[in-house]
């Protein structure tokens, strides 16, 4: 049986109403879209809060979903615009969070070999402890960076998805996360972390 694509999917729900292909939907994005509200909100209960509305906002303007462009890129632009939205309307200082010890979601895709031996649990303590600290430095940078990087290296997107998650060129966000990491191997020699990369 053929797995019906993210846009077949929209489709379906924008033509004939489909509400199983919005379920679909809800069940291949809800989680990946609260980690990614997690991660900028750093409050679970708002972020799932939020992500109640991001898709409520889907289902609502699913008549203005451009079947062109991808239903990942448009429904991380929802979510984004809702949570800098929240973000504007409070003081509170912008935290990242990461689901797991992985510093980027990449490293998941890098190959295994049956002859590298096994991590031992205090090398676990040590790289756990190194990548909070990086979650530090992360939500310290500004809102524009720290979105776009998120996006990038947690999320996973490419320049062109950033770009139109974020409606911003393909070059602002090459500068962004040029200037995010900049900011951040700045931030970590400061902090005295350089030798514990290695």
């Amino acid at each position: 049986m053929t797995t019906n694509s993210d846009e077949q999917l929209m489709i379906s729900l924008v033509e004939e109403g489909s509400l199983e292909s919005f379920e679909e939907l809800l069940n291949r994005y809800e989680k990946p879209l609260l980690i990614y509200i997690i991660r900028l909100i750093a409050d679970y209960h708002q972020a799932q809060d939020l992500c109640q509305e991001t898709f409520h906002l889907i289902y609502k303007n699913r008549a203005s979903f451009d079947p062109r462009l991808r239903f990942s890129t448009w429904a991380y632009r929802i979510a984004t615009n809702l949570c800098l939205n929240e973000l504007k309307s409070k003081t509170h200082t912008l935290e990242v969070f990461l689901e797991d010890t992985k510093l980027s979601k990449r490293s998941s895709h890098l190959p295994t070999h049956n002859s590298i031996p096994p991590v031992s649990p205090e090398e676990k303590l040590i790289k756990k402890d190194l990548e909070e600290k990086i979650m530090d430095l992360v939500k310290a940078l500004p809102e524009k960076l720290r979105s776009t990087f998120v996006l990038s290296e947690y999320q996973g997107l490419t320049h062109r998805e950033i770009a139109n998650t974020l409606e911003i060129p393909i070059g602002t966000v090459k500068s962004r996360l040029h200037q995010s990491f900049k900011q951040l191997f700045t931030l970590i020699e400061k902090r005295g972390l350089t030798n514990e990369l290695h």
